[in-house]
């Protein structure tokens, strides 16, 4: 009999390792809280066009999902674009996407416009990022861009994209981001070049279901409540009673895990600590379909204090709105703790909040053109990295259950949650997996409180 595993999560980590795993002849059940699969990057239909929940794009780097897209057959579904970068401050839009650029933004003096683009200049280059981990971005920031670069450039980011924790997160992360988009440059664009697919995200997971047609056991809104090992395999505990796995590999975030395995705390107390002590920060995502075009950029960030909202995005700036039949697509995005308002309000209140924002960035915005809307709110969609992150939080891939393993994006560090570290992870974890259950069917070495870091996946 083929060996059973199951899957918590059905967003890229779990399809791909779930691809993979019926590749070898194992059968796989997927266990999807939710109504979709596809995690993050999950899809639903906009004014009749297929788009993502929260904003998606490829950096040309990206080689693991750029592996998958080309073993799947989508090279000729997916296209790389211009991107095209500004910053709102103080009313006014400026353009930000080349040291020109930079060098025009009036907002700070021209001495400390040079020393912004220097510092940049100088985090391009860096290899050793582990000497970034042991100061915050803020602090880094301030001591060598200087704080006028700091309050107006990079502090209302920082604020924007982690909330209260923006003075704690470390600089080691902000390089990863720099690093990522730096290395994403392609001459022949001239500037950043981001990939998307024509059918949105959605044909990934498409062309991964259909691989796994008939081979894997995919269940939806099916929440998983227990894990525990009954000394022959795992037991996992859903709505629909319980069931036996000679593997489990959990694709949830740190904190969700932890209710899952909870029996074993008394057993590992310092892996339930490092577990729960991983902060993280809700996101809330409003996108709209509009017959009307009224910025020329892709990405928007928004630096003025108190801002409603961290990010607006145009996706038809960026691949052009013929595949919309004409409409513009944009996105507004903010990053929030679980109990902000944003999280509870009313969906018309929230999105009528925000149009009113947006027309103050934007007089020409009328509403009126807006055809189609949607928000969702998305839990545990960002991780807090700080000082003493990889020493205190970071875990392996294996659990003190034994045979159950997990993977999220908290073990990607020092890097950014993303697609392609997802599909990495996710080929990593199968091999993992097949290799376990060759080892004479000996569960995976359950996590000990010896076990290093460097245990995870690279």
């Amino acid at each position: 009999m083929a060996p059973r595993i199951g899957i918590i999560g059905g967003g890229f980590t779990g399809l791909t390792a779930a691809y993979r795993l019926q590749k070898a002849g194992v059968h796989v059940t997927i266990f999807e809280a939710s109504g979709d699969l596809g995690g993050l990057a999950s899809g639903f239909e906009l004014a009749g066009h297929p788009v993502e929940k929260a904003y998606h794009f490829l950096y040309k780097t990206d080689e693991y999902i750029l592996a998958l897209v080309d073993e799947l057959g989508l090279n000729d579904r997916l296209s790389f674009h211009r991107s095209s970068v500004s910053t709102y401050y103080d009313g006014v839009l400026y353009p930000m996407m080349s040291p020109t650029d930079l060098i025009r933004f009036t907002p700070i003096s021209l001495v400390n416009r040079i020393r912004a683009g220097l510092t940049v200049l100088y985090l391009q280059r860096v290899r050793n990022w582990r000497s970034l981990s042991e100061i915050t971005a803020l602090e880094w920031l301030r001591r060598w861009a200087g704080r006028e670069v700091t309050d107006v450039i990079w502090e209302p980011l920082l604020r924007g994209k982690f909330d209260k924790y923006y003075d704690k997160v470390t600089m080691s992360w902000l390089w990863g981001r720099v690093k990522q988009r730096v290395d994403s440059r392609d001459v022949k664009v001239g500037g950043e070049a981001l990939g998307y697919f024509d059918g949105g995200f959605r044909v990934i997971v498409d062309a991964l279901l259909k691989n796994m047609e008939g081979k894997v056991d995919i269940r939806l809104n099916a929440k998983v409540s227990n894990l525990r090992h009954d000394g022959s395999k795992v037991v996992l505990t859903s709505a629909k009673g319980e069931e036996r796995f000679d593997r489990v590999l959990a694709t949830v975030p740190s904190n969700i895990l932890a209710g899952m395995i909870g029996d074993y705390e008394k057993r590992s107390p310092d892996y339930f600590r490092k577990l729960r002590s991983i902060e993280y920060l809700d996101a809330c995502v409003q996108v709209f379909a509009t017959r009307q075009k009224f910025t020329p950029y892709y990405w928007h960030n928004i630096n003025t204090p108190n801002a409603p909202f961290v990010v607006f995005l145009s996706l038809t700036n960026l691949v052009g709105s013929e595949k919309f039949e004409g409409l513009n697509v944009y996105y507004i995005g903010d990053y929030v703790p679980s109990d902000h308002r944003y999280m509870s309000m009313d969906p018309a209140e929230l999105k009528q909040h925000w149009y009113s924002r947006l027309k103050t960035i934007f007089p020409e915005f009328d509403q009126s053109q807006v055809v189609d809307d949607a928000l969702f709110r998305l839990r545990n969609a960002q991780h807090i990295v700080d000082i003493g992150f990889e020493e205190e939080k970071l875990l392996p891939h294996h659990t003190p259950c034994p045979g159950v393993l997990m993977s999220n994006f908290s073990q990607i560090y020092p890097m950014d949650r993303g697609t392609n570290y997802a599909v990495r992870d996710g080929d990593a974890l199968a091999k993992t997996i097949l290799a376990s259950l060759d080892q004479d069917k000996v569960f995976p070495k359950p996590y000990l409180a010896h076990t290093a870091p460097e245990a995870a996946v690279a």
